[in-house]
């Protein structure tokens, strides 16, 4: 008979429940990938290998000038006046040629080649990539995690008024402060030293005399010379290109922010629990008996029991005892592991308290 008073109590307590739960989310999610300054840094000293010693070829700028115009006379400016006799202004008695005019040969370095080209464009595409990638991931990566959580609800049981208010605030932030660190080098340390060499590279003969030319761009595909294909520098340059023009950020950058009134599954469970607290106050307060302690767990653990199978119908008898077996055994061994510690702190407070007395009795003594 008091069960059924009960129950009955509980289905009034739930019929005349009006109950909200106002949920406020804010998630944001930075996690920044560094594999663009591993590859980077790996490929940098070959880079620097090449700027020390770079490819060049000599040009021959050939022109007709008077003979006293001449800087020098050159194989080929003898056999360029055997084939202009016009040239010739007159021959000597004992077989001297004077000629009017000669070919005149000026012999120039140059680095304007494509393979030094395909790096002065390299490294101006290196500087922009590597500025871009420091302004997308400045600062340290990170999960913010932040749910604000409002419950108000009130009901009537026979001419009882109850009310209940909860503020919940469930606010994780990780911060992985050492995400891009490397060896015994931080982050911030290691894109120091990268700008500084990047930096470095545009103060180099090559890149000096290139950007006064103001040679053209090379463009994809990278043209297979044999300097690429064969020189170890060139071929490691080449792999950096491709990594550039083919980037894909592996960043993981997530954004939530929503506001709601949650009428749904949380919802249900705040306003069991709200019941289960009703029930737990009512016996508190009508009786301290162990018989009314008793049925109150009785009561508590049906309730319980209901919305674990309002939650998975096809939860059976068995599982529902496995988990009460388990739970029942996580707190008796956390409950053992309390009690051990206490004693070795009472214990060992109290051989320190012996150890004092004994001190004073042997300094009476």
């Amino acid at each position: 008979m008091e069960e059924e008073e009960i129950l009955d109590d509980d289905e009034l307590f739930l019929h005349n429940l009006n109950s909200t739960l106002y949920v406020k989310k804010d998630y944001d999610l930075k996690d920044f990938d560094y594999e663009w300054l591993d590859i980077l840094e790996d490929c940098i000293p070959y880079i620097d290998n090449i700027l020390r010693n770079p490819k060049r070829f000599i040009i021959n700028e050939e022109e007709i000038v008077k003979v006293e115009l001449a800087r020098k006379v050159t194989v080929e400016s003898v056999i360029h006046l055997t084939q202009h006799t016009n040239l010739i202004q007159k021959i000597e008695d004992n077989g001297d040629v004077k000629p009017s005019k000669i070919l005149n040969i000026n012999k120039e370095e140059s680095m304007d080649t494509y393979e030094n080209r395909f790096i002065y464009t390299l490294i101006n595409d290196l500087r922009m990539f590597f500025e871009k990638r420091v302004e997308s991931t400045s600062g340290s990566s990170y999960c913010l995690d932040k749910n604000i959580l409002k419950y108000e609800a009130n009901t009537k049981v026979y001419g009882e008024d109850l009310k209940i208010s909860m503020d919940i605030s469930d606010i994780t932030r990780n911060v992985k402060e050492h995400s891009g660190d490397r060896g015994s080098m931080t982050l911030e340390e290691r894109l120091r030293r990268a700008k500084t060499q990047i930096d470095g590279f545009f103060g180099t003969e090559l890149m000096q005399i290139l950007s006064k030319l103001h040679v053209s761009p090379v463009r994809s595909p990278i043209k297979k010379t044999n300097v690429i294909l064969k020189n170890p520098n060139f071929r490691k340059a080449e792999e950096l290109w491709n990594y550039i023009q083919t980037f894909e950020s592996k960043d993981k950058k997530e954004k939530e922010k929503r506001d709601f009134f949650d009428r749904g599954v949380l919802k249900n469970e705040y306003d069991q629990a709200f019941l289960m607290a009703f029930i737990a106050n009512r016996n508190f307060i009508s009786s301290s008996t162990n018989s009314t302690e008793l049925n109150m767990i009785y009561q508590m653990i049906g309730r319980l029991v209901d919305n674990l199978l309002d939650t998975d119908e096809d939860l059976t008898e068995d599982k529902i005892e496995e988990i009460f077996h388990k739970e029942i055994k996580k707190i008796k061994e956390k409950n053992k592991r309390r009690s051990h510690s206490i004693y070795g702190i009472l214990k060992d407070r109290l051989e320190r308290e012996n150890g004092k007395i004994d001190d004073f009795l042997r300094s009476l003594g």
